[in-house]
């Protein structure tokens, strides 16, 4: 990736809606041009995916989670094709999964049902303060 690469993707990061010719005005490059780039970021699958940031309304939370290193990988493996952030750490915590529900009800059955998987040893929720 380039310069140029990284200008677009800053663009992207700040509101990923912006046109393509929006995109080349702004980087003086045709619209043309940063169609290629993307679909190239694209490709190369240095842009995974683009996304929709909501308001902040009901609750956020991060889910921490300790996990039998026996099944950590089939613990991944399921937990990142149901949750759309999911972090893998080292350290005191294995993994961390960020959701967004309509209620503390919805992210309590979320941690509850985590908690009964083969191979989780421990959770701890952190609920972001509006």
């Amino acid at each position: 990736m380039d310069e140029k690469d990284w200008a677009i993707i800053d663009i992207l990061r700040r509101n990923a809606r912006t046109s393509n010719s929006d995109i080349g005005r702004e980087l003086n490059v045709s619209e043309g041009t940063i169609r290629k780039r993307i679909q190239k970021l694209l490709d190369e699958g240095a842009i995974k995916k683009f996304t929709v940031v909501l308001r902040n309304e009901g609750v956020e939370g991060m889910i921490l989670i300790r996990t039998d290193p026996k099944r950590a990988k089939d613990l991944l493996d399921f937990i990142t094709g149901r949750f759309d952030e999911v972090y893998e750490f080292s350290g005191r915590f294995d993994l961390a999964i960020r959701v967004n529900c309509k209620s503390l009800e919805e992210l309590n059955k979320i941690v509850d049902e985590l908690r009964e998987m083969d191979g989780i040893r421990n959770t701890d929720t952190i609920i972001r303060l509006h």
